[in-house]
């Protein structure tokens, strides 16, 4: 029971893999004008710099992304992290 609770405690904690609206969204996401460039490699579960500003999905509020170094990423926006990089 105890390796159960720790195991489902670990996969709690892990938000899921967006829906295909989701993605679909943020591909068809309007780019805009100003680019944002930063130091720090866009890793999947590496959170954004705070100068990063990120946009909310308007249909799923617990995802949002941003456009850096040319690409667009899938965050969560609590805590920041990307999700998914689009490719």
């Amino acid at each position: 029971a105890a390796v159960g609770g720790i195991v489902g405690g670990v996969a709690g904690s892990v938000i899921d893999p967006p829906p295909q609206q989701v993605v679909t969204y943020v591909q068809q996401a309007p780019t805009p004008t100003e680019r944002v460039v930063v130091k720090e490699k866009v890793v999947v579960g590496q959170p954004l710099p705070e100068t990063v500003v990120v946009t909310p999905i308007p249909d799923d509020p617990k995802y949002a992304y941003a456009i850096v170094n040319d690409q667009r990423v899938i965050v969560e926006p609590s805590s920041r992290k990307i999700i998914q990089v689009i490719q």
